[in-house]
């Protein structure tokens, strides 16, 4: 088929991006000429180039984020260390002593937590270790729910499993299905009050299977919903008890959810709590049974 000529003005603004590729198209008669398939290749080389040069200013945003996190409890361990070593110095009070420990074992926690997340996330695009199983929601959640029944306690919450009367599969990577679970009951417990409710409940029906962990927390105004997905956005909020914050879970979250289909929502009213949905394909053979 024969094409149309392009002038050498035309090229040139093609060569220096200045030329849209879209408003280009009817300079060539169909997909089957070379011109266009050029045009095609270099549309989806630009596309590749934009959407790396976003990854890469996101993970200098988050490597900032990271660093300003650290130096929060480095330097609150650096202090009680100094307060301790006065103490050992004069007459030293040993239940003050157990109190500075117990602040630097807290500050040492939140370092690794931070460091656990930073790891993920630079995992999180390796396929390497990636195994898909058939895993059932129900003993999935209710293994998590036991992990977590303690921090749960630590904060007098009463955390509640609710299960579906029969088993439901998807196909999951295990080790990254719970580590989402951890992540949205972490952030139920650091930002409800002492003594709320955090439910995690399994439902599924034809087209996909949910877990849902909910509580009577702090909320989410609606308009941060979007940038609390964002790793180069924080909320800069504590906990109740002035908990510390990577910032990075439910960045994470999301990405692994992605990597097995699935995908996160939330719901939330300040001051009425947040519920966080984990929506996930049932595998083929839990597919097959419900028909």
């Amino acid at each position: 088929m024969k094409e149309r000529k392009i002038s050498q003005q035309m090229r040139n603004r093609i060569l220096s991006g200045d030329l849209e590729f879209d408003r280009f198209f009817w300079e060539v008669d169909e997909e089957t000429s070379p011109v266009y398939q050029l045009l095609r290749q270099m549309e989806e080389l630009s596309c590749r180039h934009r959407k790396l040069k976003q990854e890469s200013d996101a993970r200098k945003s988050v490597l900032r984020l990271t660093t300003h996190d650290l130096m929060s409890p480095l330097n609150a361990i650096k202090g009680y260390l100094d307060l301790m070593k006065f103490c050992l110095n004069t007459n030293a009070d040993l239940e003050q002593l157990a109190g500075y420990r117990s602040k630097i074992k807290s500050g040492v926690e939140d370092i690794s937590s931070i460091l656990q997340q930073v790891r993920e996330m630079g995992k999180q695009d390796e396929y390497e270790d990636y195994i898909a199983l058939d895993v059932d929601l129900n003993w999935v959640v209710r293994d998590v729910c036991d992990v977590m029944e303690g921090a749960a306690l630590a904060k007098e919450h009463k955390l509640e499993c609710i299960q579906t009367s029969q088993p439901v599969y998807v196909s999951a990577d295990l080790s990254r299905l719970k580590r989402i679970l951890f992540n949205l009951i972490t952030n139920s417990i650091k930002y409800t009050s002492r003594g709320g409710e955090i439910t995690v409940s399994v439902e599924n029906n034809d087209a996909e299977a949910r877990i849902i962990v909910a509580d009577n927390g702090l909320g989410i105004p609606r308009e941060s919903f979007k940038d609390i997905f964002r790793p180069d956005k924080k909320l800069h909020l504590c906990g109740t008890e002035n908990e510390s914050s990577s910032g990075l879970g439910l960045y994470i979250s999301t990405h692994f959810a992605a990597q097995m289909n699935g995908r996160i929502t939330l719901e939330s009213e300040v001051e009425e709590g947040s519920r966080f949905s984990l929506h996930l394909p049932l595998s083929s053979s839990e597919s097959s049974q419900n028909f």
